[in-house]
Parts: structure tokens; sequence; C-alpha cells
């Protein structure tokens, strides 16, 4: 039986509004800590807007240089602890493993449920009424896909998986030479509140779109929200159109028509909008 003391790296962006979020694991180890931190400037930058994360791999290599030559566990985590600020560490927890093969698996495993910020989204989520009306109006023009093959023949796809980000799914795909991605959220809802972790999603989902399908993939944020909504929701906007190409909202008859002008265009068409 292996044991290994761990703790959380822990991040405060904003002290007077109190909120404490997880950035990191150290587990410490004779050999010296392991530290993990988030390891994409985007999703630092997901979890309050401003993350810093050139700070945040400073802190990472900050851990292991003050811990440096220090074997004991108590005294490494007390090392640390003494580095206070934005920045900091929790008390010590322990995991145990059978054998020392596991222990990438379980440290992965740790890091995964307690720092990621969000899980992936799962496949068959409920569709809003807006993807809803949005799939109809595709069926219409005669772009949708039946299936994923279609996606060689210029159609668009729903709810397509990005290939080799398992969990994530755009909610249309298209491809004519790139790819194209279109995330729809729906704000006309009595409590936005769930919604900031949605829009994050979205944005998640463009970022691992563009990691893995190529820089150039087009990235389309499609929304609705009426005027009032709007002003509520600011700080979703500015977090999506800092990730996105063009952002739509279809609550505008503008906004409307240039978003399915757009795809019609890609697909080679052209229709009128009414």
């Amino acid at each position: 039986m292996h044991w290994f003391d761990f703790t959380l790296i822990k991040y405060m962006p904003n002290p007077k509004r109190g909120e404490i979020l997880n950035i990191g694991l150290v587990v410490y180890r004779p050999t010296g800590v392991d530290v993990r931190v988030l390891n994409a400037p985007a999703k630092a930058r997901i979890l309050d807007g401003v993350a810093n994360y050139e700070h945040i791999l400073a802190v990472k290599e900050l851990y292991k240089k003050v811990t440096s030559g220090i074997e004991n566990s108590k005294l490494q985590h007390e090392t640390i602890k003494s580095f206070n600020g934005g920045v900091f560490i929790s008390e010590r927890s322990a995991f145990s493993i059978d054998d020392i093969g596991q222990y990438e698996k379980k440290v992965s495993a740790l890091f995964n449920n307690l720092v990621k910020p969000f899980s992936s989204r799962e496949k068959g989520e409920v569709q809003s009424r807006l993807h809803t009306k949005i799939k109809s109006r595709f069926k219409t023009m005669k772009v949708l896909g039946k299936d994923q093959s279609e996606i060689t023949e210029h159609k668009i796809i729903p709810n397509y998986p990005i290939e080799g980000a398992p969990g994530f799914f755009a909610d249309f795909m298209f491809k004519n030479g790139k790819y194209h991605i279109s995330e729809v959220i729906d704000f006309n809802v009595n409590d936005i509140t769930a919604k900031f972790k949605e829009t994050a999603m979205k944005v998640m989902t463009f970022v691992e779109g563009k990691k893995r399908l190529g820089d150039d993939t087009g990235c389309y944020f499609v929304y609705s929200a009426t005027s009032k909504k709007e002003s509520e929701i600011l700080q979703h906007l500015n977090m999506a159109e800092d990730y996105s190409d063009r952002a739509f909202n279809l609550n505008s008859r503008e906004d409307e028509a240039k978003y399915f002008s757009l795809v019609s265009e890609m697909a080679g068409q052209q229709i009128s909008i009414q």
C-alpha cells in the first residue's frame, strides 16, 4: 500500500466577493512535489474572466523550487503554505494506491473530479426551444444532415462530436474546406444564474474545436435575448465574444438574417430571409 498527501491549489479572484476556485493540485512525494494546474489559458480565463495564466504557471514553478530537496510531506506543505495571496493551498488530504503503477490514474482522477471547472457536456442533453427552432430552419433550407457521415456533403450536423475531445459536441457543425461550429444558447429565462456555466461550456467547445480541428475553424455564438436580458448578461456575452468569430442574437431580425445568410453562403445556396 502506498500513501500520498495532497492539497488543492485555490484561487480567489476577488477578495471582496470571497469566491474561491480550485485551479490545481499538489501531491507531496519524497522525490519532489507533483504540481498540476489547469493547462490552458482559456480554461483559466473562463473561471473568472480575468485570471492571469502566467501567474498561475509562476506559482507552479515556485512551489517546485521552494520545496526542492525537502523529502518530508508535512514540511513541503508548510513551506508552500507560507506563500499566501490570491493563490493558496488547502489543508492536507491523503489517498492510497495498492501499486505504484496506479499513481497516474489516481492523480488524474483527483484532478478531473476536484479541479476541472466543469464536466464535459453529455450527448443527448435537453435541447432548448431555440436549438429546435434553428434545427427546423436548417431543415427547411435543406442543409440539415440526417447523420454524421453527411458532414462531407456540405450538410449541417447537429450534436456533432469533436474528434479528439471526448465529451465535447458542437451544437451544429458544418464543413466546407474548414470546419464551422455554431453554439446555441437561450438567455430568455427567468433565472440566468446557471447560464454562466452553460456559456462557459459553449466557449470550451470553441476552444477544443480550434485545438482539434484547426485554428481556422469558424466559431459562431448564436443566442436569444431581449434587450433587457442583454443588459443582464454582458459578462456572458463578453466571454463568448472573446472566443467566437461572430455572435448573433436571434431576437434581432437583423442578426437572424445575417446568421442564416452566412449559413446559406457557406452551403452555396441563396435564400431569402422572411
